[in-house]
């Protein structure tokens, strides 16, 4: 498993590296997600950060040969989901820098991958529908 930056220095270098599409696909986990959202959410808010995550995580995964369909590929309704996870998380620890907020991030969500399962049944979070646009939870609200 790939090791995550933890100086701000190493962060800038990963989020370059991301942004300009040269990070090796081996090195975007489910952290590496993680790790980009609390930096994009502690940097510039809520509403700034989904936009970036959207932009940023269609490009990256067309540039390492994927494909954003309708079945695979980019997720707005689990995108969002995180990027409102991550934001209650800023809310709960407003003093935090970039490099500790993110890290505090990585170590609350990186084992809790399927969260989404706590929010939405199955066949809601595996339609086309979801995928395609936001849907609000159908288990419990987010927020």
């Amino acid at each position: 498993m790939p090791t995550l930056p933890i100086t701000e220095a190493q962060i800038d270098e990963f989020i370059s590296a991301f942004e300009g599409c040269t990070l090796p696909k081996a090195e975007w986990t489910h952290a590496a997600h993680l790790l980009t959202g609390a930096c994009y959410v502690h940097q510039m808010g809520r509403e700034a950060a989904l936009a970036k995550m959207r932009n940023c995580v269609r490009r990256y995964n067309e540039s390492v040969g994927g494909k954003n369909t309708p079945t695979s590929g980019y997720h707005e309704t689990i995108t969002v989901m995180w990027i409102r996870l991550l934001d209650a998380l800023r809310r709960e620890h407003p003093a935090l820098g970039r490099a500790s907020f993110a890290a505090l991030a990585v170590q609350r969500f990186a084992c809790r991958r399927d969260i989404s399962r706590e929010y939405y049944d199955f066949d809601l979070s595996a339609s086309t529908e979801a995928r395609l646009a936001w849907i609000e939870p159908n288990l419990k609200p987010l927020d």
